[in-house]
């Protein structure tokens, strides 16, 4: 029976730079939590080896570059999201999905109905719009005001942002 190289140890072990317990160096326990000296990099180089010859994994191809007009994901991220950022005063982390979210929502609050912030989302169902849509402050105030709007003649005027208002509507009359 040959040896596994990736279960051999060395005789010297050393507390793992996660602080989990102890694994000898030259082992790929040891490289996969944090090692790098020549033995374990070496040991997973022969693990990796191993598990290829065996049928178990392939190699990873690396991607190619697309050289068309579109612009790279991580060269804009790197040269325009983070400068963008950065100079807006963040202090958060903001992702490019993150505006999908935020346009939703505010499509939401200026009153366009759900099919179509479905269809400009290239949404095919509601279910996977309704995650992109969160509450903003005023909306609870516009939807008062446009409750009272169906109810009323006279709308009330629009309270101001952060101002929550319940008036009594009057019931409409019937027209004869």
């Amino acid at each position: 029976m040959t040896p596994n190289p990736h279960t051999e140890t060395a005789t010297a072990t050393t507390p793992t730079p996660a602080g989990h317990g102890t694994a000898g160096h030259g082992t790929a326990t040891r490289y996969n939590t944090g090692c790098r000296c020549q033995h374990c990099r070496t040991a997973i180089a022969t693990y990796r080896r191993h598990r290829r010859a065996h049928g178990h994994d392939r190699p990873t191809r690396h991607r190619r570059t697309r050289h068309d007009q579109h612009l790279d994901r991580s060269w804009f991220r790197r040269n325009i999201w983070y400068h963008a950022l950065a100079n807006a005063g963040l202090t958060h982390p903001a992702r490019i999905h993150d505006l999908r979210h935020t346009n939703a929502s505010w499509m939401l609050a200026g009153g366009a109905d759900l099919e179509t912030i479905r269809e400009r989302l290239g949404h095919r169902s509601l279910r996977a719009t309704e995650r992109y849509l969160h509450t903003l402050p005023h909306t609870h105030n516009t939807a008062l005001t446009a409750l009272h709007r169906t109810r009323t003649t006279n709308p009330p005027s629009t309270p101001a942002p952060g101002q929550l208002t319940v008036t009594n509507p009057t019931p409409p009359q019937p027209t004869n």
